[in-house]
């Protein structure tokens, strides 16, 4: 699991995101049962009474719950774009 956590902090930083502007909480979940891997909200430091900017996260067994033979990866997200024009503010 930490191997899996270090490759995917390697490949944040090389899409060019500083990792010292991202907070990490391993006791962060996604309430939605068909997640079953990462998931992630973004927020806007200093804005902490706008709702998330963005969230989504990993559900590759969904599609097998839905009746496809095997599980394919996916990955989905929500933007919220009222929160992020007043986040710009």
């Amino acid at each position: 699991v930490l191997e899996m956590f270090g490759k995917r902090l390697e490949m944040i930083a090389a899409a060019g995101v500083d990792l010292d502007l991202i907070a990490f909480d391993a006791a962060f979940g996604r309430s939605l049962e068909y997640y079953d891997g990462f998931v992630f909200e973004l927020r806007m430091v200093g804005k902490d009474a706008l709702p998330p900017l963005a969230a989504g996260g990993r559900y590759d067994a969904m599609t097998r719950q839905l009746g496809a033979p095997q599980a394919i990866p996916a990955v989905g997200a929500m933007i919220r774009p009222e929160a992020v024009i007043e986040a710009l503010k």
